[in-house]
């Protein structure tokens, strides 16, 4: 066997042994609760607003029947469904946007693009309100929150398609205008 033989050999293993590393430690690790309804929304899930400020937290931007969707720039099914949510913001649907791992620039650049559904922007730089929540990391995400901070429906996913569909239905039901 010759040496670049078992180099490469060494440096396949060595690749292996990391990814049964990271794999295993993934596996152990604990998952996050995960959020569901009749659950309220904790006063500790801190944002910021995308002009920038000091963090505050997420359930003051609860005013009445609320939406808060979960959205990134570099997002594409958040890019798709956001004429759907424009769509609910001409309903009168409040939403409240949360940029995710996302810099306030392209945050901007994304809504000016596309329009801006939102009531009201805020950012989750790090994804840390997404964790506290039991969301995961995955978005778009959409949580509709009654006046007294009670979490009433969550959906995962965009709000297009069949699944999307049955969504937008039930967050028309307990959001829309009264």
């Amino acid at each position: 066997m010759t040496l670049r033989t078992s180099l490469i050999i060494l440096g396949g293993l060595f690749v292996a042994a990391l990814a049964y590393k990271a794999w295993n430690d993934r596996q152990l690790s604990p998952e996050p609760p995960q959020i569901e309804a009749g659950q309220r929304l904790s006063n500790d899930v801190q944002v910021v607003p995308l002009a920038g400020g000091d963090p505050r937290p997420l359930s003051d931007e609860v005013i009445g029947p609320t939406v808060i969707n979960f959205f990134a720039s570099w997002c594409a099914p958040c890019r798709a469904e956001n004429a759907v949510l424009l769509q609910l913001q001409r309903e009168g649907v409040r939403i409240v946007g949360v940029a995710v791992r996302d810099q306030p620039p392209a945050t901007q650049a994304f809504l000016s693009e596309l329009g801006d559904p939102f009531f009201r922007t805020m950012t989750d730089a790090s994804g840390e309100a997404m964790t506290a929540l039991g969301l995961g990391a995955d978005l778009p995400q959409t949580l509709v929150i009654s006046q007294d901070g009670e979490i009433l429906y969550r959906h995962a996913g965009p709000l297009v398609g069949t699944d999307g569909d049955a969504a937008v239905a039930e967050i028309r039901d307990l959001a829309g205008p009264r």
